[in-house]
């Protein structure tokens, strides 16, 4: 979650629990995901504010070993 705060990605908080629940999921199965991966990985997801860059970096970053 902290990946997700320091990189904007829980604007409205809407999409939050969901893109964290989808990430966590997705990092599981494919720990060592680049970006297009985490993009393709997480498409499924809608936000209302378009916070999806930062969802991006954030699910990077935590696959990076980031918390």
């Amino acid at each position: 979650m902290k990946c997700f705060v320091k990189h904007d990605a829980t604007q409205c908080g809407y999409c939050t629990p969901g893109f964290v629940v989808a990430t966590r999921a997705f990092l599981n199965t494919k720990p060592k995901a680049t970006l297009e991966d985490i993009r393709k990985g997480l498409g499924g997801n809608i936000c209302r504010c378009g916070t999806y860059d930062g969802v991006a970096h954030a699910a990077l970053e935590c696959a990076k070993g980031g918390k």
